[in-house]
C-alpha cells in the first residue's frame, strides 16, 4: 500500500473516528444508550476492564477505568487505576454507574461471580454488563481463533482466552446478579437483551483479521459509517447479551 495513502487514511480516521472500530462501537452502543436514557451521562462512572480507551471515545468526559493493563491508544479522559475486577479498591456505592464490556469472558469461570458481586457493591444507580453468551457465540469464536492462527501464524490473546475460558452463560449470569442483590441487600430490577447478530459480527471480524492494510483502514474503518444502522442488527442469534441492573436508591 502507498505510504502516503496509508498515512492519509490513518489521519482521517484518527481525526473523525478516534480510537474506534465498528465492532467496539456496536458493543458500546447499548451502554451509551442506557446511560443516556437514565440521564446519568454526567455522573460518576467506573469502567471495569476498560483497557486504554474504554467508553471514552463515546463519552468524552473523565471516567475511572480499572484494569491490569492499559497498553494501546491513549485517552486523556481515562483515569487509569490498576486493579482486579474481583477485588475493587472502592467503598460501597462509590460510583453512580459501573460498566463491564466484554470482560467476563477473559477471567476464569470461578472468578466471574465475585467480579459481578464487586461491580454491584460499588454501584449506586446503574450497572451494565455486556458479555458474549451462548453456544453460537462460542462456536464462532472457536472458528475465528483457528482462522486467525492460520492466517497470522500466531495466537490472538483475546480470542484464545475466549476459547480457553469458555463464554459466560446467560442463566448463570442472572443467578450471580440475583445472589449479589441478596448479599448486598440491594433492590434492583434486571433486564437483558441480545446485542449484535452473529452473521454481522462474523463479517466484521473477518475484515479485521487481515494482513492487508488497505482493507483494514478503508473497509474496517469504513464500516463505522454503517454503525448507526448496524446497531439495530440484534435480531435472530446474537453474539452478546446486555444485562442492565437498575438499583432503587
Amino acid at each position: 500500500m502507498n505510504l502516503n495513502v496509508e498515512k492519509n487514511l490513518r489521519n482521517f480516521f484518527d481525526k473523525y473516528f478516534w480510537g474506534q472500530h465498528p465492532e467496539a462501537a456496536l458493543r458500546y452502543a447499548p451502554v451509551v444508550s442506557e446511560i443516556k436514557k437514565a440521564k446519568l451521562q454526567n455522573s460518576k462512572i467506573l469502567e471495569i476492564g476498560s483497557g486504554s480507551l474504554g467508553i471514552t471515545p463515546y463519552f468524552k468526559k473523565r471516567i475511572d477505568g480499572v484494569d491490569i493493563d492499559f497498553a494501546g491508544p491513549k485517552s486523556d479522559y481515562l483515569n487509569k487505576i490498576k486493579g482486579s475486577g474481583s477485588k475493587l479498591p472502592f467503598r460501597k456505592n462509590t460510583y453512580d454507574v459501573s460498566i463491564s464490556v466484554d470482560v467476563l469472558e477473559h477471567i476464569l469461570p470461578t472468578d466471574r461471580e465475585k467480579a459481578i458481586f464487586e461491580m454491584m457493591r460499588v454501584t449506586k444507580k446503574l450497572a451494565i454488563i455486556v458479555v458474549p453468551c451462548g453456544k453460537g457465540a462460542e462456536e464462532q469464536d472457536r472458528q475465528l481463533n483457528m482462522y486467525w492462527q492460520k492466517l497470522m501464524k500466531s495466537k490472538n490473546k483475546f480470542l484464545t482466552e475466549h476459547v480457553e475460558n469458555g463464554l459466560p452463560k446467560a442463566d448463570e449470569t442472572l443467578v450471580y446478579i440475583d445472589r449479589a442483590k441478596r448479599l448486598l441487600n440491594k433492590n434492583a430490577t434486571v433486564t437483558s437483551y441480545p446485542n449484535l447478530n452473529l452473521f454481522v459480527r462474523n463479517v466484521l471480524m473477518k475484515t479485521w483479521i487481515t494482513n492487508n492494510k488497505y482493507i483494514y483502514y478503508l473497509y474496517l474503518k469504513g464500516y463505522l459509517f454503517a454503525v448507526p444502522i448496524l446497531k439495530f442488527f440484534n435480531f435472530s442469534k446474537a453474539y452478546r447479551r446486555v444485562f442492565v441492573i437498575k438499583f432503587a436508591y
